[in-house]
């Protein structure tokens, strides 16, 4: 094995010994209808590396699954429950028109009360309009202005979990439109920042260097976005989280399957 094969079997084979063990499963019950029994182990070892197919039954069996939604955990408004509670629900359920609806009722803007209100509002209303509209413009601009609430965006210092998320979601923006330089810069700031602010514990975290990774992806530029996805996995089993486990863990073997 090279050294990529490797760091990749380690990390997987670790992964599914212990959910399997959690679950209170033999090697053999978890390998039936899958493989056989000799190559769960090869996996469990690492000394194998599945395919993508083989993943993601083991995933089902283990009943971890590719999460949709670009958080874990929702976004807190000052003093509004129900405007938090809203929000997050219709983001967790995909329903981005309606999110974009609620979210342009006078009832809810007139309920923004702090800078860090309209920043959460910003981000939520830009990931929308990226999901059902797919207007790049349009998305820089929410994300910009989410950000000029609290940082200053030519010299982003960010101090929480929500500011990355936006400096990411705004590269990941200005990688798109072409303008590959900036987005690098703010990658840079994002990860250099990531495990400093205050909650780098934050599970909504985890679709930072999934995000990065998919850019390269897209692109074919699969040792970049292989080294990025190892990375997003790496900080994910240091929080102790399973949130975009199996995200990650798929788009390694698609890396490393295009690269091999």
């Amino acid at each position: 094995m090279n050294n990529y094969e490797e760091l990749i079997s380690q990390k997987l084979s670790k992964i599914i010994k212990q959910k399997r063990i959690k679950q209170k499963l033999f090697q053999k019950e978890l390998a039936e209808g899958i493989c056989s029994q000799g190559m769960m182990s090869s996996i469990e070892h690492g000394d194998y590396i599945p395919n993508t197919a083989i993943f993601l039954a083991i995933c089902s069996k283990l009943n971890f699954s590719i999460d949709q939604s670009f958080l874990k955990d929702k976004l807190s408004f000052s003093n509004n429950n129900v405007l938090s509670d809203t929000t997050f629900n219709l983001c967790r359920k995909h329903n981005y028109t309606q999110l974009i609806k609620y979210l342009t009722q006078p009832c809810t803007i007139a309920s923004l009360n702090t800078d860090v209100d309209f920043q959460t509002y910003y981000y939520y209303y830009g990931c929308s309009v990226y999901q059902v509209e797919h207007d790049l413009l349009s998305c820089q601009h929410y994300f910009e202005l989410a950000l000029k609430y609290t940082i200053d965006i030519s010299n982003p210092t960010p101090r929480n979990s929500i500011e990355l998320l936006l400096l990411n979601s705004l590269a990941v923006i200005y990688f798109k439109l072409e303008r590959k330089k900036e987005a690098s810069e703010l990658f840079k700031i994002v990860n250099a920042y990531l495990s400093a602010i205050k909650d780098s514990n934050s599970e909504n975290l985890n679709v930072i260097q999934y995000h990065q990774g998919m850019v390269y992806f897209d692109l074919k530029k699969y040792n970049t976005a292989l080294k990025l996805f190892l990375l997003g996995m790496e900080r994910i089993t240091k929080v102790n989280s399973t949130f975009m486990l199996s995200n990650y863990s798929t788009l390694i073997l698609k890396c490393y399957q295009n690269i091999e």
